[in-house]
């Protein structure tokens, strides 16, 4: 996700909105208990798998991520920068609840991890995680190219003969246009991006998320008199300002999308490639922010803008798409309850990657 406006539009923008956050008096917090510290037995691979449906987490070797500011952890921590060190998927920062920190546990040489800060919309990246705040689906095929172009230096050029996961998060902001993106172009543009990724990086898992109903964040502003400020001056997602029909139109699209995700991904997947897959993982695609307390919702997107997942909402992604990892497609979750958030599951040396 993230705004739609140019760049000098954005800077004022963020300046507003940050001047506002001072007088919102914020008070980050995750709602009690909070998610756990990753605390799980490790283990070696016994040899190297030759099929990407054999894989255990010490067998992946690198972590790499494409998508939008969500991935790229705008706002995460409330500030107007991207917390990329943080993020679900690849963050690396010390003691961080992602994905990435739980495999370097069976893997200390663990390659790809973003630390620290970006700023917003800067294409360049941070470890493998290249998402562009705003980007669309049809801005995938660009960040490829930028990933590849790095894992061609000295540094990453290895990675191309080991075992690597690639979570793909794509899909807020073509939904947040209103009406001009259908679930038949997400689908072509989808399987576009899939293909290139198969073609470039040989020896890869990916992770598809599909996309929860962005129109409960707009149910939520109601509660605070800062988001009823912010959400209109930043205009990070203009169907949210429309009418209740549009708002309908938008978790119409939400649906139709994930459901072509799924179409897609299981064509992939089909092929049985055994250097490539793509498995959608749910985790987040039931979540309903306006379900929860208004005393406790507010801690779950960002003080900012009212708007992106809030770190507590992240580390929620992290656990959730990783509990799913080590489930079949029957037994996945679809939702995480930061209110009563469960446990990282702790594989073993039997547990496969799906």
């Amino acid at each position: 996700m993230m705004m739609m406006l140019n760049r000098p539009h954005m800077t004022v923008a963020l300046a507003v909105v940050a001047s506002l956050a001072c007088c919102a008096l914020a008070d980050y917090k995750c709602p009690a208990p909070g998610f756990q510290p990753f605390n799980c037995s490790t283990f070696t691979s016994t040899k190297v798998p030759t099929n990407v449906r054999q894989l255990t987490p010490p067998d992946i070797k690198g972590v790499m991520a494409l998508g939008d500011s969500i991935t790229a952890g705008f706002a995460m921590r409330d500030g107007p920068l991207e917390y990329r060190g943080t993020v679900y998927s690849t963050g690396g920062d010390d003691g961080a609840l992602t994905i990435g920190n739980f495999l370097k546990t069976y893997n200390p040489d663990l390659l790809g991890q973003a630390t620290g800060e970006t700023i917003p919309l800067t294409k360049e990246g941070k470890g493998l995680n290249f998402a562009v705040s705003e980007a669309r689906v049809k801005d995938v095929p660009g960040q490829i190219q930028r990933m590849a172009a790095k894992m061609n230096t000295s540094e990453y050029s290895h990675l191309y003969d080991e075992w690597k996961l690639l979570t793909l998060f794509i899909g807020a902001n073509d939904i947040c246009e209103c009406n001009s993106m259908t679930a038949a172009q997400f689908e072509v543009q989808l399987n576009q991006s899939l293909t290139l990724i198969q073609n470039t990086f040989p020896k890869t898992f990916v992770n598809v998320m599909t996309i929860f109903n962005i129109s409960n964040v707009w149910a939520i502003k109601n509660d605070r008199t800062y988001c009823e400020f912010a959400i209109p001056i930043l205009h990070e997602c203009s169907c949210l300002e429309n009418s209740q029909a549009e708002l309908q139109k938008m978790d119409d699209l939400a649906m139709a999308i994930n459901a072509v995700t799924k179409k897609v991904v299981a064509e992939f997947a089909a092929l049985n490639d055994p250097l490539f897959t793509a498995v959608v993982q749910p985790a987040i695609e039931d979540m309903k922010l306006s379900s929860y307390p208004k005393e406790d919702v507010q801690d779950l997107v960002s003080d900012l803008d009212c708007f992106h997942p809030s770190l507590c909402t992240d580390q929620g992604f992290a656990v959730g798409v990783w509990n799913n990892m080590f489930a079949p497609p029957q037994s996945k979750k679809t939702v995480i309850d930061p209110l009563n958030p469960p446990t990282a599951y702790c594989p073993t040396a039997g547990d496969f990657i799906q």
